[in-house]
């Protein structure tokens, strides 16, 4: 649905290269993870971080991109409840893009 719109869908994550491919891989993506989300690419994105098992990661930070990398819509957040769901990603870019 989304690739027919023409939306790229990208992902990143403060897990390394192994354990971030593996989730890609677990989970059927078909799209590029980034890896290695430091506390400074936290800190730019204006996330938020949380504490996994002892460890950093980042919050959910979710952002919708017109082709000029003008933020559309973006979302923080401090679980994975209430993330952006492919169907209404394709509803605000055919209606608002």
């Amino acid at each position: 649905m989304l690739k027919r719109l023409g939306v790229k869908v990208v992902a990143a994550s403060t897990d390394g290269e192994a354990a971030a491919r593996k989730s890609a891989s677990d989970l059927s993506l078909d799209f590029p993870v980034g890896v290695g989300v430091t506390s400074k690419d936290i800190e730019t994105l204006g996330a938020w971080t949380g504490d996994r098992k002892g460890e950093t990661i980042m919050q959910p930070a979710e952002f919708i991109l017109k082709p000029d990398g003008e933020v559309a819509a973006s979302l923080y957040g401090t679980t994975q409840l209430g993330r952006m769901n492919p169907h209404e990603v394709a509803v605000f870019v055919k209606d608002r893009l």
